[in-house]
């Protein structure tokens, strides 16, 4: 084989100056020859094989591969509900396809939300990977465009769009539009509805305590008649007392003679008593 073929060797003067540096392996073992190429060009369009310094270069190679070069990474698949609603949590998935599974490619979304990513071997030196997030949409982001975007080793990125269809109640969204007012009428009618039970209530206040105030005027008339029917005599008796008024006139002139003293003359300096008796005029 010539020196311009070889793309890779533990020897590096036998690499081709043009895979110098842009080859290597994965790993360095027995069993393991599983070879990285970076920075791929259109001119790395070949077939390659590998073989050992002790076999004869004349001796066919029995294992081969075929690179082919793209001028673009494959577009990734993006998959999500076709319709979504408010509030709930949804997942979507974005997938790519990549062909070193020593370098995987990276995910960036632009919707924010925890993701979770998973890998698996397709044969064929042809791996998956998928970015699961975890996502839950407002009724402001109907209509918006979620983007998931998948960056290769190397630095070539792709990327995949889809709309984001939030289903919204629309019976309830026309109610709304056809009674704009509702809401105010609403709370109208229940300031009108406590002023009402405060009247009321203020009402039956005012005519239990005037119901009381008339029970009480009352109860004290008919105390008051009953007093006047069953109290006449005493009533009569206070007003004959008023109109009536005494005299006191002498019965009778009398005196009591000291001892010794005549009887019939009594002296000019002894007592007289007279009886007097009391006369009621009207």
């Amino acid at each position: 084989m010539s020196r311009s073929r070889i793309i890779y060797s533990t020897d590096v003067s036998e690499i081709s100056t043009v895979f110098r540096g842009r080859a290597d392996l994965v790993k360095r073992t027995t069993e393991n020859c599983t070879l990285r190429i970076h920075d791929v060009r259109r001119q790395d369009l070949k077939s390659y094989f590998p073989r050992e310094s002790k076999i004869s270069i004349l001796r066919p190679a029995s294992v081969y591969v075929n690179l082919e070069v793209k001028d673009s990474p494959p577009v990734p698949v993006l998959s999500m509900p076709a319709e979504m609603r408010v509030g709930e949590t949804i997942t979507i998935t974005c997938m790519a396809n990549f062909t070193c599974a020593s370098s995987p490619p990276t995910f960036t979304w632009n919707l924010i939300g925890p993701s979770v990513t998973e890998r698996s071997d397709l044969g064929n030196g042809i791996w998956q990977t998928a970015s699961n997030l975890t996502y839950k949409p407002t009724e402001n982001e109907n209509g918006s465009v979620v983007r998931c975007t998948v960056t290769h080793f190397g630095g070539p990125t792709i990327s995949a769009t889809a709309m984001i269809n939030i289903k919204i109640n629309i019976k309830a969204d026309e109610d709304q539009k056809a009674n704009p007012y509702i809401g105010p009428v609403i709370g109208i009618l229940c300031v009108i509805l406590l002023l009402a039970i405060g009247f009321i209530i203020w009402r039956k206040r005012d005519s239990c305590l005037w119901q009381k105030k008339t029970e009480a005027i009352s109860k004290l008339h008919l105390e008051k008649n009953a007093l006047s029917k069953n109290s006449s005599g005493y009533t009569d008796l206070l007003e004959r007392q008023k109109s009536s008024y005494y005299t006191i006139e002498p019965t009778a002139r009398c005196h009591v003679p000291r001892q010794g003293r005549n009887m019939m003359k009594p002296p000019e300096n002894e007592p007289i008593y007279e009886e007097m008796s009391i006369k009621r005029t009207k």
